[in-house]
């Protein structure tokens, strides 16, 4: 990477076997294919200890994960502002025991936050194992996709 390009790293988290909570590392993986080598892009559904390592290295990161909202399926959250995130009570869903707002507060603490963070949370319904995606989450990624890469492009 040349010195004057801005460097960028996207996060797609979840557990590809737990229905809606498959999102965030679908859009990781369909999201490589579009930016080749100019972003880079991991998927996460074990441990964020390697991420909170390296992401501060990063200009803007975009963290994606499904979410528990109550308040419709395939709604898109969008926090920029950490404090607003852990004020939202969203929770973002995590098949461990210590999820995503948690190694977020851990970051802070460690000093260790990128740059920019910007978190964007898809409202689930389905985290079955062996589950299916919902259509209104799939309709979600489909209208995510284009706010991610203007985020990018910014």
């Amino acid at each position: 990477m040349k010195g004057n390009e801005r460097k960028f790293l996207i996060v797609g988290v979840g557990n590809l076997y737990r229905g809606d909570d498959s999102v965030g590392i679908l859009i990781a993986r369909y999201l490589r294919r579009c930016f080749k080598e100019s972003v880079k892009i991991v998927d996460i559904d074990i441990s964020f200890d390697e991420l909170i390592d390296i992401w501060d290295d990063f200009e803007l990161v975009i963290l994606i994960d499904a979410v528990r909202s109550g308040r419709g399926v395939g709604k898109i959250y969008r926090f920029e502002d950490i404090s607003e995130l852990l004020k939202s009570g969203l929770k973002l869903i995590s098949s461990h025991h210590v999820g995503v707002v948690e190694y977020i507060e851990l970051a802070k603490m460690l000093g260790k936050l990128p740059k920019r963070l910007i978190v964007y949370g898809i409202s689930g319904e389905n985290f079955d194992v062996g589950g299916f995606i919902s259509p209104a989450v799939k309709d979600a990624c489909r209208r995510l996709i284009p706010k991610i890469f203007a985020e990018v492009k910014a």
